[in-house]
């Protein structure tokens, strides 16, 4: 039989090697999916992919089409498909909207808003935005024959992209993608937040979706909410904010 010192030696080098581990190995939940906004790319959650990576968590951006928000809905699916094992998806911006939509699987543990909508089953983003307006309107985007959109640079810069540097604004400004117009009028059909734990970071300089709205939402869903002082493009601004965020709620769910 070991003794007492053998044991407390035992011990102190299971627990040193314990609290040594990364954050990941640490979390119930190792697999987070991120997905981007409107008229933006997964670049965007590049420093919050880097911070989340670095801990050793498997982290996977979804790119979406933005051709509808069926497209939208699906290519999260894709990747939500092929993880080994639960994970927590997050979702920026419009990505609320599709994170409700496919958060759905039983594989996804909990979700992440990041500066997002989060709309109940009926609801639409154009009426959400529409019940609590910003200077982000209907005017400040140009329609495009084809249904699809982008925002006018001076509205970019100064609703979309402030707490940004002035080049990273504008590169953003310039290197937008087109999104269809018809996401605004998209009734949801379904919101995972009503069945799975949710998280809220709330942007309190947000020019898109107000911050009261934002808070709104987050409340009715019952989620864990962050309030980070920045704009809109959370992601970016604030990263190690936003990856905190996300780590606690991987380490909150199993």
């Amino acid at each position: 039989m070991p003794n007492l010192k053998t044991l407390l030696i035992s011990g102190a080098v299971a627990l040193g090697a314990m609290t040594a581990q990364p954050g990941a190995l640490l979390a119930d939940v190792n697999n987070i999916v991120l997905v981007h906004g409107a008229n933006i790319d997964g670049t965007t959650w590049r420093k919050v992919y880097d911070s989340l990576a670095d801990d050793e968590y498997s982290v996977t951006v979804v790119q979406l089409p933005m051709t509808s928000v069926e497209d939208d809905i699906a290519a999260v699916r894709r990747i939500i498909g092929i993880q080994e094992g639960p994970m927590i998806l997050v979702g920026h911006s419009y990505g609320g909207l599709v994170i409700g939509e496919a958060g759905d699987d039983p594989n996804v543990r909990g979700l992440v808003y990041v500066a997002a909508f989060q709309p109940d089953v009926g609801e639409s983003t154009g009426a959400l935005s529409a019940s609590m307006p910003t200077g982000f309107t209907g005017d400040t985007i140009r329609i495009f024959e084809d249904g699809h959109y982008l925002v006018n640079e001076d509205a970019w810069l100064s609703f979309v992209a402030n707490g940004l540097s002035d080049e990273e604004a504008l590169f953003t400004a310039r290197s937008q993608a087109a999104s269809n117009l018809s996401i605004f009028a998209y009734e949801s059909t379904t919101a995972a937040w009503n069945d799975k734990p949710s998280w809220s970071a709330i942007a309190t300089d947000d020019g898109v979706i107000a911050p009261d709205l934002q808070r709104q939402m987050a409340e009715r869903a019952g989620s864990t909410v962050v309030e980070i002082e920045n704009g809109h493009m959370l992601p970016m601004t604030s990263p190690d904010e936003v990856a905190d965020v996300i780590r606690q709620a991987a380490s909150a769910v199993e």
